[in-house]
């Protein structure tokens, strides 16, 4: 098979990361850059499939994870090279969509100026993902410029909405394009050059709310503090965090300091100082386990508000509301002597030296694709995720060309695999529920 690396151009790769930059694509605001991506495709004369896909079709999907930003549609692109004969898909994948900048003062330049200064890139979506985004495409371009001497096909897929759920990607799936080895070029640079991911916690999102009794602060002790009552909720919430994290046995996931976490985000309740505050609503992030579905992890924390209920007469006769409200896919996992991962490993070891395999404690499209299509699945990408969504957000160019080069080497190495080889076994790849 011809060596598709000698088809990277590192100019290309360098304009076309300023230019995405410059393009803003908060979650929600995605048309114009996967227009442009939709235009470079068709530059290179291969398949294209560029729709809208109606928001309405994914909230009567049975896997639909919830959605908090409002939209119309979902705008996806995909990419096709097919080789000479049948063989194996393999999927170069990322998401385009950005946080917002946040506070204007506390960025050096404006978000979007793409300023470059030596090897350092700067912009919102410099790390998350838009090098990623650019090696994944700088890879498939070098199998659509160079020839078609391997079995199988290659295909690149850029999606909307990772910020929100992974919608982007579900609709890419139900538009049929199942694949048996994906890799995610999310940002996994953390100790100077990237790791790679290899399993990750998902994550749901609930709200939660408890009624109290108002009464004049005078006289609290005739009145039902929605808040003193919310508090046990809370303890036996970090309870279930402890154990959850006791309980894992995964050695990767063990590795991290806190897999699953439980985070409450956002707290609201009462209305003034002199009365006893009547109503509390929480929003709380709960970490989703790899040996959980999402339905499980919910049925788990209903279990954990009635346990922690039952013993005050005020809850029994006034039990919390509980309701999600964004899913995701759970966690995700691919078996470390898989040999997509092998073979990532090797690839990344010729040109970044001796690559650390780890696991991540937060989740990202990669579970939708573990889950949904039984694809084997890894993160890997050159964003650094110290930089992730915060001010004077960067990238290496170095780093985004050379995964470009791991990218290449190991779609090669897959094109020579089988499909039933890259592929997991079902009970790794059990539906999210």
């Amino acid at each position: 098979m011809t060596d598709h690396r000698e088809y990277i151009d590192d100019i290309r790769i360098r304009r076309r990361l300023v230019d995405l930059i410059r393009i803003p694509s908060v979650t929600g605001e995605e048309d114009a850059c996967i227009a442009r991506l939709a235009e470079w495709l068709w530059e290179l004369g291969v398949e294209v499939d560029h729709w809208f896909e109606g928001i309405a079709d994914m909230l009567a999907d049975p896997d639909y994870p919830g959605h908090e930003v409002e939209r119309a549609w979902l705008p996806v692109v995909v990419g096709v090279v097919r080789g000479r004969k049948p063989g194996p898909t393999v999927v170069l994948t990322g998401h385009v969509d950005v946080v917002p900048p946040g506070d204007s003062k506390q960025w050096s330049r404006d978000p979007y100026s793409g300023y470059m200064d030596g090897d350092t890139i700067y912009g919102r979506g410099a790390s998350d993902m838009k090098s990623g985004i650019v090696s994944a495409l700088e890879a498939f371009e070098a199998f659509a410029r160079g020839p078609r001497d391997f079995a199988g096909r290659v295909v690149f897929v850029a999606v909307p909405a990772e910020e929100d759920s992974g919608l982007g990607t579900l609709a890419a799936i139900r538009r049929g394009w199942n694949p048996d080895a994906v890799v995610v070029t999310e940002p996994t640079v953390n100790d100077g050059k990237p790791a790679l991911v290899v399993a990750h916690a998902g994550a749901m999102s609930f709200l939660l709310e408890v009624t109290g009794l108002s009464a004049h602060a005078s006289r609290r002790h005739l009145g039902e503090s929605a808040l003193d009552h919310y508090w046990a909720i809370h303890k036996a919430l970090r309870e279930d965090e402890k154990l959850i994290n006791e309980s894992e046995d995964h050695p990767l996931m063990q590795a991290l300091e806190l897999p699953y976490a439980t985070n409450v985000g956002l707290v609201k309740g009462g209305e003034w100082s002199s009365s006893v505050m009547d109503r509390l609503t929480a929003e709380i992030r709960v970490g989703v386990p790899l040996n959980e579905t999402v339905k499980q992890a919910w049925q788990r924390i209903q279990r954990v508000i009635e346990r922690a209920t039952k013993d005050s007469p005020w809850l029994a006769d006034n039990p919390p509301r509980a309701r999600l409200i964004a899913s995701g896919f759970g966690s995700a996992e691919t078996p470390m002597d898989h040999p997509l991962v092998g073979t990532l490993t090797e690839a990344a070891d010729s040109v970044f030296g001796d690559t650390r395999v780890t696991a991540a404690p937060y989740g990202c499209d990669m579970s939708a694709w573990v889950r949904l299509t039984g694809a084997s699945t890894v993160i890997y990408g050159p964003g650094d995720i110290y930089w992730a969504h915060s001010a004077d957000e960067r990238v290496s160019l170095e780093a985004t060309q050379k995964v470009s080069r791991v990218l290449v080497r190991t779609v090669e190495q897959l094109l020579t695999c089988s499909p039933a080889e890259l592929n997991l076994p079902e009970t790794a790849s059990a539906a999210s529920g």
